[in-house]
């Protein structure tokens, strides 16, 4: 590719605006509720709202403590999301709802103030090579062992009614990466994969794994025989 070739592709890329946060990975099919209250992102909001409701939702790196008001580091690979619904609040407080579009890679910086814009090339995932029959009945596998995993392991009850159980197997794995209890950056590691499969064998694993150690430790205590003070009494 000549340079004339290269900079009419580089000026070709999609503008975004980027909305960085330290613990926040975002997926692509999913939603994402957000209160903006800092001063550059109400004004990047007010704008996007005005244009076509697209933002780019990025992971702050490591020592992002050092220049968070400023243009501290932050990882390559984001997620561009599309407002679907917003609420005006005072003071120019914003409550917005995201929904996933498409990964993208940042290519480089064209705005830093009052809030950063970026080139980006947008990420195509590879789809799931399951037939649809199967992955239907993967997807209902992965959400009852999901529902599971949040009863036996972090104690939580999820009412069936708040279950999407039309949802394609991708959003289901995305939705369930985005909130599982691993750090954030093994979040990001998710987010970077461009196989779908291979996202969702890893998820899957991480669940299994922790399902498998609960009922091992819970057979453990099920044999645990408490030992009397006086040797007399056994």
């Amino acid at each position: 590719m000549t340079l004339r070739e290269r900079r009419s592709a580089s000026v070709a890329l999609p503008r975004i605006p980027i909305f960085p946060l330290p613990n926040v990975v975002f997926f692509p099919k999913i939603f994402l509720p957000l209160h903006i209250f800092e001063e550059r992102y109400k004004c990047m909001i007010h704008d996007a709202l005005r244009r076509d409701q697209k933002i780019g939702m990025i992971l702050l790196q490591e020592g992002w403590e050092r220049d968070y008001f400023g243009a501290p580091p932050v990882h390559q690979i984001g997620c561009v999301g599309k407002i679907e619904a917003h609420e005006k609040l005072p003071q120019g407080r914003f409550n917005i709802l995201l929904r996933g579009l498409s990964r993208f890679k940042i290519a480089d910086f064209v705005q830093e103030d009052p809030y950063r814009i970026a080139r980006v090339r947008l990420l195509d995932d590879d789809p799931l090579l399951l037939e649809t029959d199967q992955q239907m009945h993967e997807r209902e596998a992965f959400l009852n062992q999901f529902l599971r995993y949040l009863n036996e392991v972090l104690g939580v009850e999820l009412e069936e009614h708040k279950l999407d159980r039309t949802a394609s197997l991708e959003s289901v794995v995305n939705q369930v990466a985005a909130v599982l209890d691993i750090p954030i950056v093994q979040k990001q590691q998710l987010l970077e994969m461009s196989g779908v499969a291979k996202r969702y064998g890893i998820v899957r694993g991480i669940i299994d794994e922790r399902l498998f150690h609960v009922a091992k430790l819970r057979n453990v205590v099920r044999n645990i025989r408490v030992i009397p003070d006086d040797p007399s009494l056994n």
